[in-house]
């Protein structure tokens, strides 16, 4: 017999990280969230169109993450095993210097050159987040300022050779090091790892998707954030009340 808390357990949809990233499945379980990770068979688009804002580009991609899972999975998407329609989370970060938007390094000689670039200069970490749920569509951006100190020969090195910069917006990873070479100015940390939890928390406990949490005040800013981006990615791309 099923206790009330197990029954209630069964009763919350299923969670699906649609990200290959280790460091957001292991914010997402360190949250302690269940869930499974399903990565997107698609190949993202890596140009931005003009017409889209730096701002929402992490959540044009974070989207086209998610809605590609969503599609993979197909009628799982729309009923869970428990009966209920499992939730979808899609992400995705870039590093912003100035107006430029640094990406993943492809190869070593490229992650020399984004690291000197950063090195002892200011710049913004943006993180893209959706959430499906069926036909209903939640998202939002979390900016975090953050600054590289300045990088001699011998540390940049040994961090290129280390290999961490491999698969990460800026190539570096801020909780790499036991001496951190970035600092995080203002924002969220988890921002910076590329899955901004205390909104992500928020928005799942008001979904009933593991936690139960107040909402915080999020759904004024949220709407926002989707009625723009809704203008960028269609009709499809609904607001969760």
């Amino acid at each position: 017999m099923k206790t009330k808390h197990e029954e209630a357990q069964l009763a919350l949809p299923s969670i699906i990280l649609a990200s290959a990233s280790p460091r957001r499945a292991e914010l997402l379980g360190r949250a302690g969230f269940h869930f499974e990770v399903v990565v997107s068979k698609q190949r993202e688009p890596h140009r931005r169109p003009a017409s889209v804002a730096i701002e929402l580009w992490p959540v044009c991609l974070a989207m086209y993450k998610a809605r590609s899972v969503a599609a993979q999975i197909g009628d799982q998407a729309k009923k869970g095993p428990t009966g209920v329609c499992p939730v979808v989370i899609g992400a995705d970060t870039i590093v912003v210097l100035g107006t430029r938007i640094i990406n993943k390094a492809r190869h070593v000689g490229e992650a020399r050159a984004i690291l000197q670039s950063l090195s002892g200069n200011i710049h913004r970490v943006i993180t893209g987040v959706v959430v499906l749920r069926g036909d209903q569509t939640e998202m939002f951006t979390a900016v975090a300022t953050c600054r590289m100190r300045r990088l001699d020969g011998q540390v940049l090195s040994a961090y290129l050779k280390s290999g961490l910069w491999r698969g990460k917006a800026g190539a570096y990873g801020i909780q790499d090091q036991a001496d951190p070479m970035v600092e995080l100015l203002d924002g969220e940390m988890s921002t910076v790892m590329g899955l901004p939890m205390e909104r992500l928390t928020r928005l799942l406990a008001r979904r009933r998707a593991g936690r139960l949490n107040d909402d915080g005040g999020q759904a004024r800013r949220l709407r926002s954030t989707a009625a723009r981006a809704r203008r960028l990615l269609g009709p499809k791309a609904k607001i969760m009340t």
